[in-house]
């Protein structure tokens, strides 16, 4: 079993099992210096906005032009106390983000019905403890993270890599897409009070020793920060940032199922000090992890939390989740059923729509390019026409002259 090493109190050095007492004492908080990715400084987004797909599969070649370099060193801030506590008084209005402490007894994670039927039920109790004015909560994408699955998504579950850039999952055009579309004939009513998307993030079987998740003050984060980066579909849209100095970034060290963090991916309050939160899954340094540890695995489960206007008035019911219902028609229930999910997901690839139009948009915006190049050398070939046509016209203009001339020439020679 691996371990490490620590000193006890009467400074003797010991080995310490690190999966069965993940939070023993600590000498010191982890804080650690990292280079995140940031969306590069790059003259193309003055004229083309990003394009990000989230793959269904390894090969993502020709599906972006989100191109990414490391910003500046920066610090991560340990959340995590020399007793194995949460430090920090975080909140989501001032700072955009939390850490809980919250056990849950669920640990079927391969079986997407017994998730919608267990888990989110005690996500919603969650939400209504711990955050204000939860009137109405609707959960709309769940998403288990395992390094090397290749971004794969079976309704309304999606099994994705850890995504290492920086960015916001929504920008706030986005939201409003997205909530016209699930609430329907709701929406005008409910944008008349507070909407908030939360997402609700913690790590499953055991605690987080490879890769974490960084998470950004909320109050340091302004709307120009942030590109919108179009799919083609809304539920893929999201905010690409770019490196500027001031970011102050927080991780929990060692980060266990009960560790839980909720932040926002948006807002519709104004007067918060933070309206969202920027995130981004990092590696630890290599000689932090211990040998033998196991490979993160995550579940992050986003909800549109809303809170109804002061009029008085009251919906009559409550919309139901559209993630519970597609995971409870799902067929698929586990996650290592490799086979299954590659042949389900082949077809899905081959039909997606969501695939389909970003890849369109990609090669119209190329088009486009290729159009106004087109057009540039139609006009400077055009130019160079009018230059010949007017040096034509001048060498016909010469000849007359130099005719008349000669004529002129020739008829004083005859008189003489």
């Amino acid at each position: 079993m691996p371990s490490r090493i620590i000193s006890n109190s009467a400074g003797v050095k010991v080995a310490t099992d690190i999966f069965t007492e993940p939070h023993a004492e600590r000498p010191s908080a982890r804080d650690i210096n990292v280079q995140l990715m940031y969306l590069k400084d790059d003259p193309l987004y003055k004229t083309v906005k990003p394009v990000q797909i989230t793959p269904n599969f390894a090969d993502q070649n020709d599906r972006t032009n989100v191109r990414l370099a490391p910003g500046q060193q920066e610090v991560l801030h340990d959340v995590r106390g020399r007793h194995g506590e949460l430090l920090g008084d975080f909140s989501l209005d001032d700072h955009g983000f939390t850490y809980i402490k919250s056990p849950t007894a669920f640990k079927d994670w391969s079986s997407q019905p017994n998730i919608a039927q267990d888990y989110l039920p005690e996500l919603e109790a969650l939400l209504e403890r711990e955050v204000d004015g939860c009137d109405e909560i609707l959960f709309y994408d769940a998403r288990i993270r395992q390094e090397g699955d290749e971004g794969l998504r079976v309704e309304g579950l999606s099994y994705n890599p850890f995504a290492r850039q920086v960015h916001t999952d929504n920008t706030d055009r986005s939201v409003l897409e997205k909530i016209r579309d699930l609430m329907e004939m709701k929406t005008d009513y409910l944008l008349n009070g507070r909407a908030r998307i939360i997402n609700i993030w913690r790590p499953i079987k055991h605690p987080v020793y490879d890769c974490g998740l960084a998470i950004a003050d909320g109050r340091d984060v302004m709307e120009c920060d942030r590109h919108r980066a179009d799919s083609g579909e809304y539920w893929d849209t999201m905010g690409v940032v770019q490196y500027r100095p001031g970011f102050e970034w927080y991780y929990c060290s060692e980060q266990d199922e009960e560790d839980v963090i909720l932040f926002k991916n948006y807002d519709s309050a104004t007067d918060v000090k933070a309206r969202v939160c920027l995130h981004t899954a990092f590696d630890l340094p290599a000689e932090v992890i211990p040998p033998g540890a196991p490979t993160r695995e995550s579940i992050e489960v986003r909800a549109l939390v809303f809170t109804y206007p002061a009029s008085g008035m009251r919906p009559l019911g409550a919309t139901p989740h559209p993630l519970a219902t597609s995971l409870q028609q799902s067929h698929l229930q586990r996650l290592d059923d490799e086979y299954t999910i590659t042949d389900r997901l082949r077809t899905d690839i081959d039909e997606g729509n969501e695939v389909k139009d970003a890849v369109l948009l990609l090669r119209r915006q190329e088009i486009k390019r290729l159009e106004r190049l087109n057009k540039a050398v139609t006009g400077e070939r055009n130019v160079a026409v009018e230059q010949l046509k007017l040096k034509d016209q001048e060498c016909q203009n010469l000849r007359k002259e130099l005719g008349h001339l000669r004529q002129q020439a020739q008829g004083q020679f005859e008189t003489s």
